[in-house]
């Protein structure tokens, strides 16, 4: 009975080791344009003003619902106010976006899709989100360029 409960114990300890990482668990790095940074919890995201968009991507199957935060009130809640911002994944990717495109065509940080945070295999913890059935012009390079996921930080200084 003892080995038992010890075959338990390890196979717990390690569902626990290789699951964590595809967890999301996010936090997010925002850089003002004084270069100061700020650390946002998934939490502190998801108490601000909720922002759905229902939306097919050209990576994922069929329509989907994305809940995240509208970057107009992000870049305003912590203070990002450049012209342009660097938006930057875990794999280190990161693309310079104008902050009126973020603001004006109702882009949102998601961080929920269909209802659930998203891990970083499904592309969280955060993802930048457009409407894109809404407009043709969100279907473009350029648009899916701006599309990053497991997004790391944003940031002002740049």
């Amino acid at each position: 009975m003892n080995n038992a409960l010890k075959l338990i114990a390890v196979v717990i300890s390690l569902v626990g080791f290789y699951a964590a990482p595809a967890m999301a668990g996010g936090t997010l790095s925002m850089t003002n344009t004084n270069g100061e940074t700020v650390r946002v919890s998934m939490k502190e995201l998801m108490d601000l003003q909720a922002t759905e968009i229902n939306t097919s991507t050209q990576w994922t199957d069929g329509v989907q619902k994305f809940r995240g935060v509208a970057f107009d009130l992000l870049l305003d809640t912590y203070g990002l106010e450049a012209d342009t911002v660097r938006v930057s994944a875990l794999n280190d990717y990161n693309v310079m976006v104008p902050a009126d495109v973020l603001r004006n065509d109702g882009a949102i940080l998601a961080y929920q899709l269909n209802d659930a945070e998203m891990s970083v295999r499904e592309k969280g913890p955060f993802w930048v989100i457009f409407p894109y059935d809404a407009d043709d012009r969100f279907n473009t390079d350029t648009y899916w360029a701006y599309s990053v996921w497991q997004v790391k930080s944003v940031d002002a200084a740049n």
